[in-house]
């Protein structure tokens, strides 16, 4: 607002015009026509603007349209701007999820395949499914992590549910002589032998250990080692031994330490006489075929001399008649003599008490047993004299 006296500017507010001091008046600082003039001049102007903005605009893109530039780019507006780079935003962080799935999938891939325990069950699951085939491979994988007796057995039972009987069998028998005192490798031999009717083996393989547990194992294949009824050693009467072993087992000897396998079927006792020294072997066979070990022992009859004869009465004085009596043992004979010769099996044989002579006289007697030994000479001295 301007002073009507002196046109200077006033305050909003003012009365008085702080130039001039006179009472202010306003006076408007624009003329009104020439206000909406001048709006006229600037809104054609801006129309103009426009109108040639617009015609550049059209011709550009007919321009563009006539002469394509591929590798242009098109411009881009702010919000279209963020849209991109939350596009990409998005695309890099799908990216490395999908990397980071794809490296722990690889980490527990190869956690995996280098865990034992992971194999094992693997194949403990396909064989219960029946796939020997993917069994196989997992406790192969699982044998060349750790080297377990349990997952070769595995692998031994895989390859008998494949029918595969000799490799079951090799890798068995390879398990076996490196472990001498697991019973669970014997048990499945013994299983393959027996389908097999291989008994041969399986004595065999019952000879490969002592352990008692193991032995067990083979107590229904191997027969007893046969018994003697008398034990071994020297004996002064003839002797009678049996050989005593399972019902169901047969029983061969020899008698001249040679191999009982090719002796003699045992069927009656064996006798021994006097004077005889015996080597009895013998084995027991089962009805697998299947020989156990042998019973070995030696025995010999050694006779003594019989004991001289017993006489009554023994020698003596006498004055009355006596008749001489003999005790002779079952079996046995006495001889005797008079003119004090030492008898002999050839002298008079005692068959009933003899008279006594009479005068001072030397009875002399021998006694032979059943086995043709004699005793020694026995003498008594008699003197009767009636």
């Amino acid at each position: 607002m301007k002073c009507a006296n002196c046109g200077a500017k006033l305050k909003v507010g003012s009365v008085y015009c702080y130039v001039c001091g006179k009472e202010a008046q306003i006076v408007s600082d624009y003329n009104l026509l020439e206000d909406d003039f001048l709006r006229e001049v600037l809104k054609e102007k801006e129309e103009k603007a426009a109108r040639e903005k617009a015609k550049e605009r059209v011709e550009k893109e007919k321009k563009e349209k006539s002469n394509p530039r591929p590798h242009a780019n098109p411009p881009v507006k702010k919000g279209n701007r963020r849209v991109k780079k939350r596009i990409i935003f998005a695309v890099v962080s799908m990216i490395l999820l999908v990397v980071l799935i794809a490296a722990i999938i690889l980490l527990v891939n190869h956690g995996r395949e280098n865990s034992y325990d992971y194999q094992m069950e693997q194949a403990v699951l396909y064989k219960e499914e029946g796939n020997y085939r993917e069994a196989e491979t997992y406790v192969k994988r699982a044998i060349e992590l750790e080297d377990s007796l349990t997952a070769e057995l595995f692998l031994s039972d895989i390859y008998l549910l494949r029918g595969e009987e000799k490799k079951a069998l090799e890798l068995l028998q390879q398990l076996c002589r490196e472990n001498k005192d697991q019973v669970e490798i014997y048990q499945r031999l013994i299983q393959i032998y027996d389908k097999q009717k291989d008994y041969d083996s399986i004595r065999a393989l019952s000879e490969q250990t002592d352990d008692q547990e193991i032995q067990e194992l083979f107590s229904d294949y191997i027969p007893e080692i046969p018994e003697f009824t008398r034990g071994e050693g020297v004996y002064t009467e003839e002797l009678s031994v049996e050989i005593m072993a399972e019902t169901d087992c047969e029983v061969y000897y020899t008698l001249d330490g040679s191999d009982p396998k090719q002796g003699q079927k045992y069927q009656a006792p064996v006798e021994i006489k006097p004077g005889q020294n015996i080597q009895i072997r013998a084995v027991a066979c089962n009805s697998y075929g299947i020989y156990g070990e042998e019973a070995e022992g030696t025995f010999q009859v050694e006779l003594q001399k019989p004991e001289m004869p017993r006489v009554t009465p023994g020698g003596g004085n006498f004055i009355a008649p006596q008749n001489i009596s003999v005790a002779v043992p079952e079996g046995c004979r006495v001889y005797y003599t008079w003119d004090g010769t030492d008898p002999t099996s050839s002298s008079k044989e005692y068959t009933q008490p003899i008279a006594m002579p009479e005068g001072n006289n030397i009875l002399s007697l021998i006694l032979v047993d059943q086995y043709g030994m004699r005793s020694d000479v026995f003498r008594c001295n008699y003197i009767y004299l009636p």
